[in-house]
Parts: C-alpha cells; sequence; structure tokens
C-alpha cells in the first residue's frame, strides 16, 4: 500500500522589468513554531528558516515580506550580483540576503526544544 502525503503550498507571483517568476512557500509545523522554505520555480530551496510565529498564514505573510525586501535591493541596485546571472538566480540570491536575519531551519532534521 502506498504512503500519501499532501504538502500545502503558498505561490508568490513577481515581475520584474519584463521578466516574470514565481517562488513556492513550504510551510510546516515544526512544534512551537512554523518552519518555512522558500523554492525556486524548479523547487530547489532558495531558503528555509523560522520565522517565529505559529501561524502558517502569517509565515507565508513573512515571506512575502522577504520577496518584497529581495526585488527591491535587486531592482534598487543595493545588492550586487554577476553580469549576466539569470534574473530568477539574481533574486534567489536577494532572498538569501533578505532572510539572512532569520533563525536557520533545515528540513527533515529533528528539532529539538
Amino acid at each position: 500500500m502506498s504512503r500519501i502525503r499532501i504538502t500545502p503550498r503558498f505561490v508568490l507571483d513577481y515581475n520584474v522589468g519584463r521578466h516574470h517568476g514565481q517562488v513556492e512557500v513550504v510551510t510546516k509545523d515544526i512544534g512551537a513554531t512554523i518552519g518555512t522554505e522558500i523554492l525556486s520555480e524548479n523547487g530547489g530551496r532558495i531558503c528555509s528558516y523560522k520565522p517565529g510565529t505559529r501561524y502558517a498564514s502569517t509565515a507565508e505573510e513573512i515571506a512575502e515580506e522577504h520577496l518584497r525586501e529581495a526585488l527591491e535591493m535587486f531592482v534598487g541596485g543595493s545588492l550586487v550580483h554577476a553580469p549576466g546571472l539569470p534574473v530568477g538566480e539574481a533574486v534567489a540570491v536577494a532572498l538569501r540576503h533578505a532572510t539572512a536575519g532569520e533563525q536557520k531551519w533545515t528540513p527533515g532534521e529533528e528539532d529539538s526544544w
């Protein structure tokens, strides 16, 4: 018999100039907080962290704020990236900078309290 697993996902679409992209936000209840993972369009992990909330909807709102901050860094030029880097990858780099202040979380690892 197959095991069934359902993972809720929240998608954020963005536009930078003529480039359209999206990131997926996956939240998981990991005890006293919600673990948040932001994935690229290809499903690769960009970053994962604990936003310090017990509510998935609040974690999704925080992820949206991080994406907005990342896009402002990218468009505003405050983040220097390699020339020729695809926009999606440059946004991923900016997202890692935007979430740098969050408590890190590695999905799949046991969290001890």
